[in-house]
């Protein structure tokens, strides 16, 4: 997560949605990092609102705009499944190794899902307590150049993303039958994609 107190902006990292390449093209003009651990890199809008929100506020005296990127779910998820397939997770809960991608997304809709298939969804990253949207500016991981464009205008400064922490090749080929499945439980987050790409930049007003 970084903060922009000068523009009023709050960037957040949605796993597996470039937020790595994001996050080096706008780290040094941060007002404020929080890149460590992982859950406070990929704080949610749930607790934003309860742990950091109020203390921005007070302290610089004024509301913060969200940012974010968001990706079509099911490329989101094959991204996850390549990443814990390399040998960095070889060995451990987490790794994909001798699982088919078939096999991974089943797992993942599974009541209780084991560790390599534990996957957070995009719409409940987002949602502010209550529900609904709760990140003013949302874009699309595949027009991220629109991304880009209006945070180098935001900022004054021009951006460029480098490519970082892409996922190695693997193939990961998706059943009728598995998609389907996958569509059903995860309607949320297929309709915040369809959204958010359809728009390109998608605004949601916060009171």
């Amino acid at each position: 997560m970084l903060v922009f107190h000068n523009h009023g902006l709050v960037v957040f990292s949605i796993p597996k949605t470039g937020s790595t390449a994001l996050e080096a093209a706008l780290l040094p003009h941060a007002s404020l990092a929080v890149q460590a651990p992982p859950e406070h890199r990929h704080m949610n809008r749930q607790v934003f609102a309860a742990q950091w929100e109020e203390m921005l506020t007070r302290r610089y005296d004024r509301r913060f705009d969200g940012v974010a990127l968001v990706r079509e779910p099911v490329a989101r998820l094959r991204s996850w499944y390549r990443y814990r397939g390399t040998a960095a997770f070889a060995g451990t809960p987490l790794s994909t190794q001798g699982i088919s991608f078939d096999d991974f997304i089943a797992a993942s809709l599974t009541e209780t899902p084991p560790p390599y298939a534990r996957i957070g969804a995009q719409d409940r990253f987002v949602a502010k307590p209550g529900g609904g949207i709760g990140i003013t500016h949302l874009f699309d991981y595949a027009q991220m150049d629109l991304a880009r464009d209006w945070l180098s205008a935001a900022l004054g400064r021009d951006l460029e993303l480098p490519r970082r922490n892409v996922s190695p090749k693997r193939a990961a080929p998706l059943s009728a039958e598995l998609r389907a499945r996958l569509e059903t439980a995860r309607a949320a987050e297929f309709a915040l994609h369809a959204q958010v790409s359809g728009a390109g930049h998608l605004v949601t007003p916060q009171g």
